[in-house]
């Protein structure tokens, strides 16, 4: 069966929520996608695969948990758990039925929730019990035992809540991430670090806090999810002309990136059917 992704307009969740504001910015711009997804005990294969695109993926599996396969090691996960993916492909393995309800945010909307630093979170998948302790179960039941209609009105009034001290202080290193991630491959970080009125040492220290990763990780993942896009989009498009694009002095030097990041070759990329990855 082709991995369908149900995908929530999150404004539409619940018939108040428009007038609901958080501190700096509505729920609904903070939330990148929603989705759910349902297969049964005889489903063998999901289709597709899952580029990396620097995001962080809360995920809730009301029924048997999947495995996830990086093309060289699988690996079972929690029931509810967090995943942020930097590197490589995943592929999501059924282990029986299941129905998962996920959401995906920025980097540092996800440490807001989480109400603490994103550090060591990239590129496995961390239980949220561990992160959130009891609460994380709480949710799940409360999930498990929710009519589906009904799903997406939960996870809003967790997530509201959660977001309840959202600040300015917040939204400010939102802004700086998402500057990172779309407009400075090729640039000097100390243009932003001026942009922002900050110095080059507490840029560094603000990504590792809010992010878990330095500001150069964080523009290289944005060139490589870009990069990803691209092959994707456009496959007429010129191997070259993508690396050029991406600030690269040329193909070699892309593909090697690439190949580092992303686990395969451009090319190869390119020739895969299905292949889920979205610009922030």
């Amino acid at each position: 069966m082709l991995l369908q992704a149900v995908l929530w307009n999150i404004c539409g969740m619940h018939p108040d929520f428009r007038d609901h504001a958080l501190s700096n910015s509505r729920l609904g711009e903070l939330v990148r996608s929603v989705w759910s997804l349902d297969y049964g005990c005889d489903t063998e294969r999901l289709e597709g695969l899952i580029g990396p695109d620097c995001q962080v993926e809360f995920v809730f599996q009301l029924g048997d948990p999947c495995r996830l396969s990086d093309g060289g090691s699988t690996r079972a996960t929690p029931r509810a758990m967090i995943y942020g993916l930097r590197h490589g492909m995943l592929r999501m393995l059924p282990d029986g039925a299941n129905m998962m309800v996920s959401f995906r945010v920025a980097a540092a909307v996800a440490c807001a929730i989480l109400r603490a630093p994103l550090l060591d979170c990239w590129d496995r998948p961390v239980p949220l019990t561990e992160l959130i302790g009891s609460e994380a179960d709480s949710l799940l039941d409360q999930l498990a035992s929710t009519p589906r209609a009904a799903i997406g009105t939960v996870i809003e009034t967790w997530l509201v809540s959660r977001l309840r001290d959202w600040s300015a202080e917040d939204a400010r290193q939102l802004a700086i991430q998402n500057a990172l991630l779309s407009r400075f491959a090729g640039h000097r970080l100390s243009r932003l670090s001026e942009e922002v009125g900050i110095s080059d040492r507490t840029l560094r220290r603000f990504c590792e806090r809010h992010a878990g990763l330095s500001p150069k990780q964080l523009v290289m993942s944005g060139r490589m999810l870009r990069g990803c896009v691209l092959l994707r989009d456009r496959p007429g498009m010129p191997i070259a002309e993508v690396a050029d694009q991406l600030g690269f002095n040329d193909q070699p030097a892309f593909a090697n990136a690439f190949r580092h990041y992303v686990g395969m070759t451009p090319a190869r990329l390119r020739a895969e059917p299905l292949v889920y990855c979205a610009l922030p």
